[in-house]
């Protein structure tokens, strides 16, 4: 069988840019490194196997989380900036600041991705 140089690199090209920068500028910044992130994710070939859950840090006071994707949605707790989570998919929500995905944490509950910053790699949909 033949592969190609580009096949082969792929995966490696992908871990290398999949990580957004932990300290961004500007929040305008942090939602154009996630966007070119979750681009490079989701044009990579399906993988079989599920992905571990990614850590991230909320960078906001006071974020509420919630039963569901949206603001309408009961609020169950919230989180402070710094707070480590684990999240084990993202979903599109409700736009927050014109930023449609949301988290949703290992406890269940969903939390903007606006407010959170990745460790690690980008989340799988859900």
């Amino acid at each position: 069988m033949k592969f190609s140089t580009a096949l082969l690199l792929a995966p490696f090209v992908l871990l290398a840019s999949a990580a957004p920068n932990a300290n961004p500028a500007t929040a305008d910044e942090a939602v154009k490194e996630k966007i070119a992130a979750i681009s490079v994710r989701e044009a990579a070939p399906v993988e079989l196997h599920a992905r571990a859950p990614v850590t991230g840090t909320v960078n906001a006071n006071n974020v509420r989380y919630r039963r569901c994707a949206r603001t309408s949605c009961e609020a169950v707790g919230q989180y402070h900036n710094g707070q480590r989570i684990t999240i084990t998919c993202r979903v599109r929500g409700e736009s927050i600041n014109g930023w449609e995905w949301w988290d949703k944490m290992s406890n269940g509950f969903y939390i903007s991705d606006y407010y959170v910053s990745w460790t690690g790699g980008v989340p799988d949909i859900c």
